[in-house]
């Protein structure tokens, strides 16, 4: 978490929800954090410095150090900042510009600027696609990046000073958080178009989404909650109470918790939100006594098979009840003491009209087939 009075960022141990060690100091106003996980990077975004912290994270007995820690000059009043881990790329909006820096995770280089719209604040990739998603709170748009080339391949309207920006894979949807006017607006990735505009808290800020059950959750600063909108509907399905403007929301995809920085509290609150569980599978109906019924063979061995057919019922009658009946290898019988049956290696031996079938009855099948039988 990025501490904006404090000069530094802090560690939370997600097994305990409990901060690790003391702050780590960085550069003058923080803003914006994102780990590249080529090699755990940890990027940290300022707003006041002309530069971009990148460290790595130690922690040693319960104590916490920046290791390595160096920054990355890059144009003022850096804001938002995503990495896109597929092609270990670097996006850095800048907000008191009209830029955003590209960044190499292999060498820490900064490799190209992107003109974007006025006041660019949030970043959000969508690595599936190498799209790059840049709000602009003063033209109230987003830019939309192609990662291959670094152009600006879309200007797509949004409402009032959009902020935070997320992406759903899953869904290949875009949402961005309108801070003046109280609506997330969700673009569709593959036309960029806004296709439903959701109403949600007072002041939008941060928003983050997951496609593990198609949740998107809103910071609103102003109201002092997260809205949780699913994915699926474009609906609010639940609004939840947390800290004192809380502005910045990330999910963590392995626990479901949902992390919100409040500002003016200094603190996280922790929101679990599970998915729900896949519904049992209603069981499969009795069948009923005078129908038949299949029986799943396994290929390789000789199923020993209990039937209901009459006595006396010719064994060729059996074997008529495998499906494929290419399948069919084999079908023995074994009674006092005796194996009768048929078999393609033993043809002369296997008269199928004068062997009867009693009781039980080995299939032996090549692959995948079935045993059609009476139920009793």
């Amino acid at each position: 978490m990025a501490n904006w009075g404090g000069d530094s960022i802090s560690v939370i141990d997600a097994a305990t929800n409990m901060a690790v060690g003391e702050p780590i100091p960085v550069g003058s106003r923080p803003i914006g954090i994102a780990v590249n996980p080529v090699g755990g990077t940890v990027y940290v975004t300022h707003g006041v410095d002309n530069s971009v912290w990148a460290m790595h994270i130690e922690v040693t007995d319960g104590s916490i150090e920046g290791i390595g820690a160096f920054p990355i000059a890059v144009s003022s009043g850096s804001d938002g900042i995503a990495v896109n881990a597929s092609t270990n790329r670097i996006y850095v909006a800048h907000s008191g510009s009209t830029r955003v820096s590209v960044i190499d995770g292999a060498t820490n280089d900064v490799v190209d600027t992107v003109e974007v719209g006025t006041a660019p604040a949030g970043v959000a990739v969508n690595a599936t696609l190498n799209r790059v998603y840049v709000t602009n709170r003063v033209d109230n748009t987003v830019s939309v990046i192609d990662g291959a080339t670094n152009d600006v391949v879309e200007t797509v309207p949004v409402g009032g000073q959009p902020e935070g920006v997320a992406v759903n894979r899953a869904l290949n949807r875009v949402y961005v958080a309108n801070n003046w006017d109280n609506t997330v607006s969700v673009i569709d990735g593959a036309t960029n178009d806004v296709v439903e505009t959701v109403p949600v808290g007072d002041s939008p800020m941060g928003v983050d989404a997951t496609p593990i059950n198609n949740r998107v959750y809103v910071a609103n600063e102003n109201s002092n909650t997260v809205s949780v909108i699913d994915g699926a509907t474009n609906t609010v399905v639940d609004t939840v109470d947390v800290g004192l403007v809380p502005r910045g929301v990330s999910v963590e995809h392995v626990t479901y918790r949902v992390y919100v920085a409040n500002f003016d509290e200094g603190t996280v609150s922790v929101i679990e939100d599970l998915p729900e569980a896949e519904p049992e599978p209603e069981p499969e109906p009795e069948p009923l006594p005078g129908t038949t019924e299949n029986v799943p063979l396994q290929g390789g061995v000789c199923n020993p098979v209990a039937t209901t057919y009459p006595d006396s019922t010719p064994i060729g009658t059996i074997a008529d009840a495998v499906t494929p009946i290419a399948m069919l290898d084999s079908l023995w019988q074994f009674e006092s003491g005796m194996w009768t049956g048929w078999s393609a290696e033993f043809p002369e031996a296997s008269d199928l009209t004068h062997v009867d079938f009693l009781d039980v009855v080995f299939v032996c099948v090549e692959g995948a087939a079935t045993f059609t039988r009476p139920v009793p």
